[in-house]
């Protein structure tokens, strides 16, 4: 949220909130933040040593948007097989 609002209060010059605001911020602020925060848990995943499990979450997480996720990660459906549903 700390990076998201700035930049879509300034660069867009939409102002509001997620609660109150205009609905073009609404959807504008989750558009954006959602790619933000996938790379964030990779990098942060990357650095204690959990790439690949947070790459696998990463990339579940952006096909929800309707992104196949082959696109993202050549061996999605070999790597879900190794990580646990619950």
């Amino acid at each position: 949220m700390v990076l998201v609002r700035p930049a879509v209060s300034e660069g867009l010059g939409l102002k509001g909130s997620l609660k109150e605001g205009p609905w073009s911020y609404r959807i504008c602020s989750l558009v954006i933040m959602t790619p933000l925060y996938a790379s964030m848990l990779v990098i942060v995943g990357t650095v204690f040593g959990r790439h690949a499990y947070f790459r696998h979450f990463a990339v579940k997480m952006i096909s929800r948007f309707g992104v196949p996720p082959e696109l993202m990660d050549k061996g999605f459906h070999e790597t879900a097989k190794n990580f646990r549903k619950y």
